[in-house]
C-alpha cells in the first residue's frame, strides 16, 4: 500500500482533486485605494484618450507608448514605485523633454494634457509606496505564505517581485497565470491585476483554497465566475459568488483629507480595465495608417505574458508543438494562420523569417546571391506596378484576376516573406502582366530551389529543437505553460509557450515583427 501511495496520480484523479479544491475555494475581490497611483493613472488615461488617433503621429507615438508602459506597471506589478525596473523618474524626465520640444509646435491641447501627467508621475516615483505588494502580503500572511502563489501577468518581473516580498518578510512563490492553471494545489493565491485581464480558468477552477484578486479600485468591471462545465454535468455547481472585500487603503488616511475622496465601485467615470491592459498596448503599438511594408496579423498572448504577431496569410509558417500524446512531443512547421488558443509555439526574439533566410542561404551556398536576385527582381517589378496603379495593390490584383489568375495575393507577394506564388499558372500570369520576358520554367525552378532550402532549414531547426526538448523540459512546459530551451550550436535561447488567448482584432504590423517573441517593452 505504501508503494501505491507514492505512485503519481492519474489524470482523472488530478481532475477530481482540482474539482474538489474549486468547490471549496473562496474568492475575494480585493480593491486597493492609493491616491497617488489613482492620480497618475487617471492623468495618463486622460492624455491618451485625448490623443486619440493622433497617437499615430510620430510626434506622439513614443510618449503614448511610454505612458501605457508606466500605467501597466502601476496596475500590474507589485513593486515599490521607486524600484529601478519601473523607471518612473526617468520616464518623467523623458516626457518633460518631449513637452519642451513640442511646445509651440504641436497641438496645444495635447501638450497641456501631457504636461498635467508629469507631476503625477514624479509624485509616484517620489512616493516609493507599494500598494499592490502591501495588500498582497497582508492576504498571504493569513496563511503560511510558503504554500502560496502570487500570480503576475508577466514572467520577467517574477524574480524582482520575489526579492521585494522576501525583503518584507514574506517568502512566497511568484509565477504567471499559467502556474495556477497547472496541477499544483496551493493554500492561497493572489492574482495581481484587474479581474477582466484574468484567464477565465483561474476563476472557474482555481487550484487554491483561497484566492484574492488584488487590483486598484478605480476600474469599472466586476469579476465574474463562469460555469466550470456547460450542460447537465455535476460540476456545474462550481459557480460561487466572489466575496467583496473592504477596500485596502494604502498611502491615504482613513478620513479623507486634502480633497481626496474614496472611490465607490459604482461611481461614474471609473476607468475601463481594458484600456489599461497589456492587450491594449499590443493593439496601439503600430500606426493605424499602414505603410507598404506592413501586413495583416493577429496577436496571440502567451502563457508567460509575452506575445507573438501571427500573419493571416496561409503561406507564412511557424514552429508549433503537438503535445496531445505525452510524453511524446513533436515539433513541426505549420501555417501561422492555423494556430489557436491552447497550441504551443517555439519562438525567439529574432524574426522567424530572417532566421530562415540565413539558414537557407547557408544551404544554397554560392548560388544564394544569384537566386535571391531572381526572387527580388520579379517582386520589385510587381511592386513598381502597384506604385504606378491608381488603385494600388487592389487594382493590380483585380487586373491579374481578369487575366486569368486564380489567386492574386499581391500584398503578400510583394512582401519579404513571399518567395513565389503557390500556383505556377498564377505566376505565369504575373510575368505576362509585367511583360518581364522571362522564361517561366527557368524562373520557377530557381524560386523552387529557394523554397526548398527554406523548408530544409526549417526542418533542421525543428530537429535541433526536438533534441533539446528533454523530458524535464516537457514536464515544465505542460505544468507551467512555457519553458525555455537552448538548441545545440550557436542558436540563442528559444521560448516554447502555450497560446492563452488570441486578440480578435486584425492588426497591420511591420514584416519584421511577425512570428517572433515580443513583449510590450519592444515598443518603447
Amino acid at each position: 500500500m505504501a508503494e501505491q501511495s507514492r505512485e503519481p496520480m492519474t489524470m482523472l484523479e488530478q481532475i477530481n482533486q482540482i474539482y474538489a479544491c474549486a468547490a471549496e475555494c473562496e474568492i475575494w475581490d480585493q480593491p486597493v485605494e492609493h491616491p497617488t497611483a489613482r492620480a497618475f493613472v487617471f492623468a495618463a488615461t486622460g492624455f491618451l484618450r485625448g490623443l486619440g488617433e493622433a497617437a499615430d503621429s510620430e510626434l506622439w507615438r513614443s510618449s503614448a507608448a511610454l505612458l501605457r508602459r508606466c500605467r501597466r506597471f502601476v496596475c500590474t506589478i507589485p513593486l515599490p514605485f521607486d524600484h529601478p525596473l519601473l523607471q518612473f523618474e526617468a520616464a518623467a524626465r523623458q516626457l518633460k523633454a518631449t513637452i519642451a520640444r513640442l511646445e509651440g509646435v504641436a497641438d496645444s491641447g495635447h501638450v497641456e494634457r501631457l504636461r498635467a501627467v508629469v507631476p503625477s508621475l514624479q509624485d509616484l516615483a517620489a512616493d516609493g509606496g507599494d500598494p499592490l505588494g502591501d495588500c498582497t502580503r497582508e492576504f498571504l500572511t493569513l496563511e503560511d505564505p510558503r504554500d502560496s502563489l502570487v500570480v503576475l501577468s508577466d514572467r520577467r518581473f517574477t524574480d524582482a517581485v520575489a526579492e521585494a516580498m522576501a525583503l518584507n518578510g514574506v517568502e512566497v512563490r511568484i509565477g504567471t497565470h499559467a502556474d495556477l492553471l497547472g496541477h499544483d494545489i496551493y493554500a492561497s493565491a493572489v492574482v495581481v491585476g484587474s479581474p477582466t485581464w484574468i484567464h477565465p480558468g483561474l476563476l472557474n477552477a482555481p487550484r487554491t483554497e483561497n484566492l484574492a484578486l488584488v487590483h486598484y479600485g478605480f476600474f469599472r468591471e466586476d469579476p465574474e465566475v463562469a460555469p466550470l462545465l456547460f450542460g447537465p454535468v455535476f460540476s456545474t455547481h462550481v459557480t460561487r459568488p466572489i466575496e467583496k472585500s473592504k477596500p485596502f487603503r494604502c498611502g491615504a488616511p482613513e478620513t479623507p483629507v486634502l480633497g481626496w475622496q474614496p472611490v465607490e465601485p459604482d461611481e461614474a467615470g471609473l476607468l475601463s480595465a481594458e484600456e489599461c491592459s497589456p492587450s491594449e498596448e499590443i493593439r496601439t503599438s503600430f500606426p493605424r495608417y499602414s505603410s507598404a511594408d506592413q501586413v495583416e496579423a493577429h496577436a496571440a498572448v502567451l502563457a508567460d505574458g509575452s506575445h507573438v504577431l501571427l500573419p493571416t496569410d496561409l503561406d507564412a509558417r511557424v514552429f508549433s508543438l503537438r503535445v496531445e500524446e505525452l510524453p511524446d512531443v513533436q515539433i513541426e512547421q505549420v501555417p501561422a494562420s492555423s494556430v489557436s488558443r491552447g497550441d504551443y509555439l517555439a519562438l525567439r526574439n529574432r524574426p522567424h523569417h530572417q532566421d530562415l533566410m540565413d539558414r537557407a542561404d547557408a544551404i544554397l551556398g554560392p548560388d544564394a546571391t544569384s537566386l535571391r536576385a531572381t526572387q527580388a527582381e520579379w517582386k520589385g517589378w510587381l511592386w513598381e506596378r502597384t506604385e504606378q496603379h491608381s488603385r494600388g495593390i487592389r487594382g493590380v490584383a483585380d487586373e491579374l484576376r481578369s487575366r486569368g489568375a486564380v489567386t492574386a495575393n499581391v500584398g503578400y507577394w510583394v512582401s519579404d516573406w513571399c518567395i513565389r506564388p503557390r500556383s505556377k499558372a498564377d505566376f505565369a500570369v504575373v510575368l505576362r502582366y509585367l511583360a518581364a520576358g522571362a522564361d517561366v520554367d527557368s524562373v520557377w525552378e530557381r524560386l523552387r530551389r529557394i523554397d526548398s532550402a527554406h523548408r530544409s532549414a526549417g526542418q533542421r531547426y525543428a530537429d535541433d529543437l526536438q533534441r533539446a526538448l528533454t523530458p524535464d523540459r516537457v514536464r515544465r512546459l505542460v505544468a507551467a505553460g512555457w519553458c525555455t530551451i537552448r538548441p545545440t550550436g550557436s542558436d540563442s535561447e528559444t521560448l516554447v509557450a502555450r497560446i492563452d488567448y488570441m486578440l480578435s482584432d486584425t492588426l497591420r504590423v511591420p514584416l519584421n515583427a511577425l512570428c517572433r517573441l515580443r513583449t510590450t517593452e519592444d515598443f518603447r
